[in-house]
């Protein structure tokens, strides 16, 4: 057997800065990163004169200006400055590929906050190809041009998975199991693995490539009909590379490479940190495998400085996954993607801090080569430890358990057992079994699917059809819907009749609406009760739909894009070429009375909360949908809290989302951050209820992420003009109460004074607020209102 290990070499980092895009541009952001050489530096757009604070990575990759567009859409350098894809990927891709001809395992893995630009480094857009399919380029023109005779024959599977809430789903499969595939560990070999995932022969980069976008389309499926938010699930490509070579005594070994190609969730942005204070905040999982990743970077690059610390791989599905990367026999990369503006500073500079914890990491790693014949040998041997196991009862008596916790305990280790023993046969039957007998099976299962795929191309071209939008734009145009001539039925997938386009997810009913065609016009219709927009605005009887319409089913994310080729002409000349997510929300946030147009110079926080506004108002919509399925009497709304409002917490307009109780009135605001921990718990209640409903009935209010105990809430504040004291004057009227939110007016009155009294009548009175001793004669002075309730107030 054959084990070549490497020195310990650090994970190698490298930075890369995205342009501007069009909302930044609207609200003339300003750039606050710099790159020179292999430094980073960023500066506090708030502190103008304060030294920037500067990092040092192995590679800073510029794009955020220095190109030009060329005639096939491809971005070309103009600036010596300006790392295109192919920089990037000579620099980070190639190294990966050459250690996967070496035998070594490799991992590269893309890290920062959402919009920053990591699916354009790892897969790229158009023609602009990124990491991971320009790394499965090269590896077949390797293949192809590789003259080494020593080596008898080349084998590469490839598999796609994604992790979302701590559940991992196969991305290569229709339909996962409830609960995601079970990830499991390698008693031998101390690995993690998904049991079940489907692992593809490949024999060329197209067929990856088709393979990509089967993944995508069903991730976008998945994300759709879950109503999951894309920009919070982890997608991981592995690629395994296995060459078969004869040795000068004719020997044949097997030389293994893994590659795993990690693109992360979007990280949290800084100011969602409002979660800490919530009482429920142990039990989300948001966010819960990149908090997780941290602390293993943490303790890991603690480790490499002389520190022993217990490295917590098993706190979270993704860290198991990576164990092998970050820690153990993998030569690993981490590309982090950061924003240039200054609405962005915070989690900018969070993304670099995290960077900078990374490169500190060390492993090693070994050529994973071994004789073929061994391999056969020790599978089969184990194999035959586990059947004995299986068959003659491997559970010991253990005193002190009941009969129930030793039947759970033996089930369990059972299902282990059984999950070793698929696995070892797999991998047997991945050795005996000819790779182009495979190959060749699955590229007549696949070309059967492409057979669809035209046909529906072809169909697009001539018919009315409705294409899918997505919060990320890689999933975005995804998923068609071809309206043919006739009535066709639009609701839930359980409906009985099933409809034409079937759908499921929030506040999607069983008859949700109807599209006629007739001819080059189409109509939409809603059905009673069901929630349909169209153009940000609710539909309450049939419209003509228009070319580029958008249109939006329930409460989720079933929103689409309205194409008519028979008639191309749009009625709005204000509506882009390009409709995207973010266009769409703006429209429905405008449609509610929110502003989203920007003029230049608004201050940066108005321009974050805008952010912040556009970003919740699905979230929220969604959050209502839940609560009324569950009959949970809640309310929900995005509120932006005043300044006026705020007495000692800040001077910004700060935005937060008010809860109303619909039987009694009674109202709590969250902060940001709540309600996003709040939210992620309650689609997990949402998804328990609709396994089993009386369970989730009989929880706990304490465990109820929509209960909260009855406590004070701001319901306005009056303003009380102080001149009288400037004349020892007595003040007493009635002043108007305004309502807290921005801009909003008057809700209710109250009777207010302020009144000189002595410290003996000081103790007579209540109901007041003392403000402070005005003389040396004992003289105070006291404010005093009476208290207004919510009951009140409503």
């Amino acid at each position: 057997e054959v084990c070549i290990t490497m020195a310990s070499e650090s994970v190698k980092v490298a930075v890369r800065i995205r342009p501007f895009n069009s909302r930044e541009k609207e609200r003339n952001a300003k750039l606050v990163v710099e790159m020179h050489g292999n430094m980073t530096t960023i500066r506090d757009p708030e502190y103008e004169g304060v030294e920037p604070k500067k990092f040092a990575f192995d590679y800073s990759y510029w794009s955020h200006d220095g190109f030009d567009v060329d005639e096939n859409g491809v971005f070309t350098p103009v600036s010596p400055k300006y790392a295109d894809q192919r920089r990037v990927f000579n620099d980070l891709g190639q190294g990966v590929l050459d250690n996967a001809f070496e035998g070594f395992n490799c991992s590269l893995f893309a890290y920062g906050q959402t919009g920053s630009g990591k699916s354009y480094s790892m897969v790229g857009y158009g023609p602009n190809k990124g990491i991971v399919p320009m790394t499965c380029d090269e590896l077949f023109k390797a293949i192809e041009g590789n003259k080494n005779a020593s080596v008898t024959k080349y084998a590469v599977t490839f598999s796609m998975l994604e992790i979302y809430n701590e559940q991992v789903r196969d991305l290569l499969t229709k339909n996962s199991p409830k609960g995601g595939l079970q990830v499991r560990q390698n008693p031998k070999l101390g690995l993690f693995y998904v049991q079940d995932l489907k692992r593809v022969p490949v024999g060329s980069y197209k067929e990856i490539e088709k393979r990509m976008e089967e993944g995508t389309a069903n991730r976008t499926v998945a994300s759709t009909s879950m109503n999951a938010t894309s920009s919070r699930a982890h997608t991981v490509v592995t690629i395994t590379f296995d060459q078969i070579v004869k040795n000068e005594a004719g020997q044949e070994t097997k030389k293994s490479s893994t590659i795993n190609l990690v693109d992360l969730a979007g990280s949290e942005r800084a100011d969602s940190t409002g979660a800490t204070g919530d009482r429920l905040k142990e039990g989300a999982n948001i966010n819960k495998s990149l908090s997780s990743l941290g602390n293993v970077i943490s303790a890991l690059a603690e480790d490499t400085g002389g520190k022993k610390k217990v490295v917590p791989y098993r706190d979270s599905v993704l860290t198991k996954l990576l164990k092998n990367a970050l820690g153990g026999n993998s030569k690993t990369v981490m590309i982090a993607a950061l924003s240039p503006a200054d609405i962005n500073y915070d989690e900018t500079l969070g993304t670099l801090r995290y960077a900078d914890r990374a490169k500190k990491i060390k492993t090693r790693a070994v050529v994973n080569e071994s004789p073929l014949d061994k391999l056969v040998r020790e599978l089969r041997e184990e194999n035959e430890k586990l059947k004995r196991r299986l068959e003659g009862g491997s559970m010991e008596m253990v005193v002190g358990i009941d009969a129930n916790e030793r039947d759970r305990m033996r089930k369990e280790l059972e299902d282990e057992l059984r999950a070793q023993l698929a696995a070892n046969q797999y991998m047997l039957g991945d050795l005996s079994e000819s790779h182009d007998e495979k190959l060749r099976q699955t590229r007549i299962e696949y070309d059967a699917k492409q057979l669809e795929l035209i046909k529906q191309q072809q169909e697009r071209e001539s018919q009315p059809h409705l294409v899918n939008l997505n919060e990320d734009s890689m999933l975005s145009g995804v998923v068609i819907h071809i309206l043919k001539d006739g009535d066709i039925t639009i609701g839930r997938r359980n409906a009985d009749p099933v409809p034409d386009l079937a759908l499921s997810g929030l506040n999607i009913q069983k008859k949700h609406a109807m599209i006629r065609v007739v001819g080059h016009e189409v109509s939409i219709l809603p059905c009673s009760g069901a929630k349909t927009v169209v153009n940000g605005y609710p539909l309450t009887g049939e419209r003509l739909l228009e070319h580029k319409d958008r249109v939006l089913f329930g409460s989720g994310n079933h929103m689409y894009v309205f194409v008519n080729p028979k008639n191309t002409i749009s009625v709005d000349a204000n509506i882009p070429n390009e409709i995207t997510w973010e266009f769409a929300q703006k429209e429905i946030a405008e449609a509610k009375g929110f502003q989203t147009k920007v003029g230049l110079g608004l201050p940066r926080d108005q321009q974050i909360a805008q952010e912040q506004v556009i970003e919740l108002l699905p979230l929220v919509s969604q959050v209502n949908a839940i609560s009324e399925e569950m009959n949970k009497h809640k309310a929900f709304e995005v509120i932006i809290l005043s300044a006026a409002a705020q007495q000692d917490k800040g001077t910004k307009p700060k935005v937060m989302v008010k809860m109303k109780n619909l039987m009694n009135n009674n109202v709590w605001l969250w902060d940001v951050g709540k309600f996003m921990n709040r939210r992620y718990l309650i689609q997990d209640l949402y998804e328990r209820f609709l396994d089993n409903p009386d369970e989730v009935i009989a929880i706990k209010a304490e465990e109820d992420p929509f209960w909260e105990p009855v406590e004070d809430v701001l319901i306005g504040t009056a303003n009380v003009f102080l001149q009288s004291l400037l004349y020892a004057l007595d003040f007493d009227d009635v002043v108007p109460v305004r309502d807290y939110k921005v801009g909003n007016v008057d809700i209710c009155t109250t009777h207010c004074g302020i009144s000189f009294c002595t410290t003996r009548n000081l103790l007579k009175l209540f109901d007041g607020i003392v403000i402070g001793r005005v003389s040396k004669r004992g003289h105070w002075l006291l404010l005093w209102c009476p208290q207004i309730s919510q009951e009140r107030h409503y």
